[in-house]
């Protein structure tokens, strides 16, 4: 097993590290140019920071990570100091923008650069050079650490190197998203997208309309806002006032990262049509939005709309220093402007010929709003289906690569985040949580993507590609504690190679040893729950045959179906068995960091009973769906509710003979996703088809029945109040 920070620290305190020095600097992003000299620089005490500026926030910030790891204290000054040893900052022009260059001697360590960026940069590759536990914040009381002779020249290949981090769906606190900026930032990224609106919630401060805040920033059983995702009947949400924004603006300027603000607009909009009301068109439709919402659209013809819209993004544009305002404009249900008599004058007034291009109407008036205020639209590839945007407005390509394509023939700036690559809520593999209808996403995919692929572009079209961004979209990251970090790295580390690195020297075997040889160990010293990969087990010849993720990995596995603990046995070799089934392994890369547990990949674990069945329900069900669906045992097949449910419905299962067996598992939602299901509501089950037995509550769309005393005729789902989604899935019974 990896050596843990505690025998890492007995190591340091008895000066382990003299004469030591690495053999590999397994930095990430790689740089775009490694030469290794002859020697090594000693970090010793008397050392010392020149720089021109003992206020520059790099040179702080190198003297504070240095001080918490060293034994003796590491001062910023502007002048060399007689008899020690320097780092020291130089500024240097012929350097591109972001860059920097790292030079290692046996004398000195210089940081050159021709910008803040490129000296923040600098240092964060110099902090690589150090035992990754400097990120750790712990008292290391280094002594002495010599750093082999290197110089480092290296830039970045893109100038937006983003992350998308959607705080409506689930709320992240200043605290959370600091260290999300300093997580970025340790890994050369320098653009954090803020999705701050959705139907989920409003998490930004407007002055001038309070109730956005006050209203529109909770969700709950009692508030204008029902309850999604799992959030509970009680009140959850949060907002961030102006004053804290601009501090989180500046602790990311400081770090080099421009916050990108974005209000979804005119779909996606529940949290502020509840609000204000009147700003929809009244009329209705069948067709619920892409995330199951219903009236979340704003009128693109009432005029009064828009005097609230530049009100709303006026104040956005005082907040963020940022060019960009972000206008979302995806996923729009064009339904309610089909029967709006504002929204048909309007299209009969502007020589509009289908409804739908009254959305490219609405971006452009958004476009002259933004442009007004001094800024750049920007906006979801959706922005310019209909054309007639200004060159400087920006596209970020989401739908897929040819989006991107069409965009930038189009001529407008565009931010590549493919989902197919990079949305990173979708699954790492088909046994973990996590969305899957962009693409199964495991690393390898991630960092196999180019923001230039199968693109056939000009010189000057390539110039239009910006660069990169990774999103995280946050329905899902409710539970388990910390989620989101799991499904945001590794995965963000690749993504700062797609974006920083050199294209010929992106090789995923060598970032993949890069990680496991040093860089999960600064993941885990920087206080990330990243994914650790589980092993792959199969069944062969009565053999239990475990490979390891990688050569170091440390699997435990337990022998009864339950899942590994980090005083299970370690995996050593070979495992004899005719119970293959009851083995569960998981990689272990601390007591508390590991992977999910698996089995034998070919091997079945559960004997599910098949008894015919029919359903009876009062609940109306979707057009398309066919209740026949839920008799048939197949766990892929789920029924969808029309709307979403009331108290006092009931579905019930009903068997045609009583069933012997010793439990029945209720699922409910998407499978494998917890998402549109049960969340009030419980089970009762029968053994006479009569008389009913309550049994448990749904807890996180889930119910068991366990303590069966005899062969069971029915099952009954019992609905106490309406569900946290705006319908509801149910799913085959698993009965064993």
């Amino acid at each position: 097993m990896k050596i843990r920070l505690a025998l890492i620290l007995a190591l340091i305190l008895g000066n382990a590290f003299s004469g030591m020095c690495e053999t590999g600097l397994n930095i990430v992003p790689v740089p775009n140019k490694i030469i290794e000299g002859e020697g090594t620089f000693m970090v010793e005490r008397g050392l010392s920071i020149v720089t021109s500026d003992i206020k520059d926030f790099s040179a702080i910030y190198l003297q504070d990570k240095l001080n918490s790891a060293l034994d003796f204290p590491v001062s910023v000054t502007s002048g060399y100091n007689n008899g020690g040893k320097h780092i020291v900052f130089v500024e240097d022009k012929s350097i591109p923008s972001e860059g920097y260059r790292l030079c290692v001697t046996e004398e000195n360590i210089t940081i050159a650069s021709s910008d803040n960026g490129g000296k923040y940069y600098g240092v964060q590759t110099l902090l690589q050079l150090f035992p990754a536990e400097i990120y750790s914040g712990v008292r290391l009381r280094i002594k002495e650490y010599p750093i082999g002779a290197v110089t480092i020249e290296d830039a970045p290949r893109f100038s937006y190197r983003g992350f998308m981090l959607d705080v409506s769906r689930t709320f992240f606190d200043l605290d959370y998203l600091r260290s999300y900026i300093d997580w970025m930032s340790n890994h050369k990224l320098n653009r954090l997208h803020l999705h701050l609106t959705d139907d989920n919630g409003w998490r930004i401060e407007i002055k001038k309309y309070p109730e956005l805040t006050n209203k529109g920033a909770w969700r709950g059983k009692d508030e204008l806002i029902p309850p999604t995702y799992l959030s509970g009947n009680e009140r959850y949400g949060g907002y961030y006032t102006q004053k804290e924004m601009k501090e989180l603006i500046n602790y990311a300027q400081q770090r080099n990262i421009m916050i990108i603000p974005e209000f979804d607009l005119p779909g996606h909009c529940l949290s502020s049509t509840k609000v204000f009301g009147n700003v929809t068109c009244g009329t209705s439709t069948d067709t619920p939005s892409a995330c199951g919402e219903f009236d979340n659209v704003w009128c693109v013809g009432k005029e009064s709309n828009y005097k609230i819209l530049e009100n709303i993004l006026k104040e956005l544009a005082s907040i963020f220093p940022s060019p960009y305002l972000n206008i979302g404009g995806d996923e729009v249900i064009f339904d309610y402007w089909r029967q709006c008599p504002d929204c048909q004058a309007v299209m009969k007034r502007e020589g509009l010929k289908d409804v739908e291009e009254l959305h490219g109407y609405f971006v452009r008036r958004m476009e002259k709003i933004i442009n007004k205020l001094g800024k750049v639209m920007m906006g979801w590839d959706d922005i310019q289906d209909f054309g007639g945007l200004n060159p400087t407005s920006t596209v970020v390509a989401w739908r897929s690569q040819s989006k991107g394509v069409e965009s930038i023939k189009k001529g407008q700036p565009t931010v590549m985040q493919a989902a197919q690559y990079l949305y990173v809520d979708m699954q790492y593999t088909p046994a973990e949580r996590g969305h899957s209808w962009a693409a199964i996403i495991p690393l390898d995919r991630i960092y196999s993507y180019d923001p230039l692929q199968d693109m056939e572009l000009t010189p000057e079209e390539e110039k239009l590609v910006l660069g990169v961004q990774a999103g995280l979209w946050t329905e899902l990251m409710q539970f388990p504690p910390r989620f989101s970090e799991y499904q945001v790295f590794p995965r963000l580390c690749a993504l700062a190679e797609i974006g920083w690195s050199a294209k010929g020297d992106k090789n995923y075997e060598d970032f993949h040893s890069r990680l496991v040889n040093k860089h999960y160990d600064r993941l885990h010293s920087m206080g990330i729950a990243f994914r650790v990969e589980p092993p792959v087990v199969k069944y062969e010849e009565s053999e239990l045959k475990v490979t390891l993720p990688y050569p170091s990995a440390v699997v435990r596995y337990t022998t009864d179906g339950t899942e590994p603990t980090a005083t299970s046995k370690v995996y050593s070799g070979t495992i004899i068995t005719n119970t293959p089934e009851d083995f569960r392994f998981s990689t272990f890369f601390d007591r508390d960091l590991h992977s999910i547990a698996v089995a034998a990949e070919n091997v079945e674990l559960h004997h599910y009973i098949t008894p015919k069945v029919r359903v009876e329900t009062d609940i109306q069900m979707w057009e398309k769906s066919n209740i026949e669906d839920l008799t048939t045992y197949n766990f892929n097949k789920r029924v969808r509710t029309k709307e979403r449910l009331k108290a006092g419905q009931t579905l019930t299962y009903i068997f045609e003979e009583p069933v012997k067996c010793k439990t029945i598992h209720i699922p409910t939602g998407y499978t494998n996703i917890p998402f549109y299901g049960v969340s009030n509501g419980y089970v009762e089950y029968s053994y006479d088809g009569v008389n009913f037995i309550k049994g448990e509550e749904f807890y996180r769309y889930h119910a068991y029945i366990k303590d069966i005393k005899a062969p069971v005729k029915a099952v009954r789902i019992v609905i106490t109040d309406p569900n946290d989604g705006y319908s509801c899935n149910f799913q085959n019974l698993k009965i064993e």
